[in-house]
Parts: structure tokens; sequence; C-alpha cells
């Protein structure tokens, strides 16, 4: 993002507004999108003792799959070329998943208004694999409660929002249904979504 764009962000989420992303600047972001989320919290955080019964066990390359429920979007988004219309989610998230992009179709009315957030370009939900870089530690993608959106633009170890693009919008459209924005939480990786509580 610009510095304009951060002031945007700053403004938004009620900190000093200095064009300068650091600590205050953080922890006002966290606070603004946990502040949104529903209480109870619909999700058990990642790693908590209650996550594997609420999920039940992640999903293995041509082995166990999670239980899924397909959802219907209500604006065609885009994996490479390919039009999207539905997506098969993890059955505990799958409806909360459709309200947000209700609310993004709702926030974002048309499709030159969602190709400028970069909501229209879609880079997968589900994939039984572990972390990057991790030897043990599997990737929420293989429970199918996350998902990525416009990576190109939000990459895994692209800085938000000094670098990424992903607006602050999309995360509270996300943080309302209890999603964490890795861009906001992790402080990179900002195309990335999962359904899990904050920790």
């Amino acid at each position: 993002m610009n510095r304009i764009e951060i002031f945007h962000v700053q403004e938004r989420i009620g900190t000093v507004v200095d064009g300068f992303w650091g600590p205050k600047s953080i922890a006002a972001c966290q606070n603004h999108l946990k502040n949104m989320m529903p209480v109870p919290h619909p999700f058990p955080a990642e790693g908590s003792s209650g996550f594997l019964d609420f999920f039940g066990p992640h999903g293995e390359k041509d082995g166990y799959t999670p239980p899924s429920k397909r959802i219907k979007l209500p604006f065609t988004i885009y994996y490479d070329q390919t039009p999207v219309t539905s997506l098969l989610v993890h059955e505990k998230c799958a409806d909360s998943l459709q309200r947000v992009f209700q609310k993004l179709a709702t926030i974002y009315p048309n499709d030159g208004s969602r190709e400028a957030a970069g909501i229209l370009v879609y880079n997968g939900v589900y994939n039984p694999r572990k972390k990057r870089g991790s030897a043990t530690s599997w990737s929420m993608h293989a429970w199918m409660n996350a998902i990525d959106i416009n990576a190109g633009k939000n990459g895994n170890k692209t800085s938000w929002p000094v670098n990424a693009k992903m607006p602050i919008e999309v995360m509270e459209c996300f943080a309302q249904e209890g999603w964490l924005a890795a861009g906001a939480f992790w402080g990179r990786d900002a195309m990335h979504f999962q359904a899990t509580g904050p920790v």
C-alpha cells in the first residue's frame, strides 16, 4: 500500500494517522478486528485443546477428507482463468464463509470494485499439506477451513500493509464472521483467512 492507503487503514482502525505502521498500529488493527468478531467466538483457536474436537482430523492426500459443504457464491471468482461459482468448505464453517461472501458482495457491488479490491482472484481452500517450512505442523487448508485470495499481491512473505494490498474492509468482512486475517495478525500472508479464534 502507499502512504495514503496506510493513512486510510489507520483512520479506520482508530489509531494515530502518521503513515508509519509500527507496534501501535498493529495492536490497534488487531483490536479493531477482534472487536468485530462474534461473542462467543464460533471457532476454536488453532492448536487449542478443542480444535480437533471441533474440526476433526485433517485431510490426507489420497485419503481422508474432512466433512464438507458446498456453498454458492454471490459473484464469480477466478482460479487462474477458470470461473469459480461455488466452493467446497469444511461443514463447520461453510455457512460462515457464505455470509462473508455475501458481505463482500454488498461492500463491493460490481466487478469493477471487486477487481480493484482483489477479491475476484481465488487461490484455493482445500490442500492437505503441511505448513510451508514445517515438517510437523499442518496447514489450516488441510482442514478445509482456510481460503487464499489474491496471492499475487498478498504473498506469504509480503508484509501487510506496507507492501501487500489486501483492503482492511475485506478483513473486516471475515472478522465479522470470526475468521482471522493473516495479514493483520501475522503481519504477512495477507491472502490467507482461516476460521479459527484469536490466540
